[in-house]
């Protein structure tokens, strides 16, 4: 028994594919002199360790749609850096807050919720 002489498609007809921007390149020499440079001005010696953090955070950027989560990136860095202390070690790495301390230095946009005053909290 047919409800309607309207067929699926034209009930639920298919979305326009939509058109985004490509995503950022953002691990480039270029980006990483500047990180660099910013250290230097912060006083900041970076290692490996730090590098290894920072690359996680420009590799989000270059995968991601949708980057403007703290939360979200701080949990999945926090999970990526478990074996080595998780949140404790990240902020041994970057006392004033591992997210903003990488974006700071490398120039990246601002995330919503990136610290909370209220309750002190500063990713």
């Amino acid at each position: 028994m047919m409800f309607s002489d309207v067929s699926l498609d034209e009930m639920f007809p298919r979305a326009e594919p939509v058109m985004r921007a490509p995503l950022p390149t953002l691990k480039t020499e270029s980006v990483y002199s500047l990180i660099e440079r910013h250290a230097r001005e912060r006083g900041m010696q970076l290692t490996a360790e730090h590098m290894a953090a920072i690359d996680f955070v420009l590799d989000f950027y270059e995968h991601c749609d949708d980057c403007q989560n703290a939360r979200q990136l701080a949990d999945m860095l926090q999970e990526e850096f478990t074996p080595q202390g998780g949140r404790k070690y990240l902020y041994q790495l970057f006392p004033d807050g591992p997210l903003s301390t990488i974006h700071d230095l490398a120039d990246l946009p601002k995330l919503s919720n990136e610290s909370d005053r209220s309750f002190g909290t500063n990713w």
